[in-house]
């Protein structure tokens, strides 16, 4: 999975919110600006993943489906999902926000 996470979020314009469900523990996890772009749009539990060396972002099932009603739904997978995103960024809110969470810092509602 860590593959797919890594070219999903290189070639990420900035327009798509990639999840990846965990149903070990029943929450969607987002990485990179997926996980920024997903915090403008509901709340989050974000972190920074060492193993993935990006920001991440935890949603639960309950937020998950309200954001679905909320966007278009661009694919599908077994435990991937992805989102066309609403929300608008530049590149220097996106990477103070990653530069905080590196540093220990939570900021999960970035709107």
């Amino acid at each position: 999975m860590n593959e797919n996470v890594t070219i999903n979020e290189v070639n990420n314009a900035g327009d798509r919110i990639h999840l990846y469900f965990n149903g070990w523990v029943g929450l969607y996890v987002a990485y990179g600006v997926s996980a920024f772009l997903l915090s403008k749009e509901t709340e989050v539990s974000p972190s920074y993943s060492e193993d993935m060396q990006m920001p991440a972002a935890v949603i639960n099932v309950a937020h998950y489906n309200e954001l679905k009603g909320k966007l278009e739904m661009l694919r599908k997978g077994e435990n991937y999902r992805c989102l066309k995103a609403k929300a608008h960024y530049d590149d220097n809110e996106y990477t103070e926000w990653a530069a905080s969470l590196r540093m220990g810092g939570a900021n999960s509602k970035n709107s």
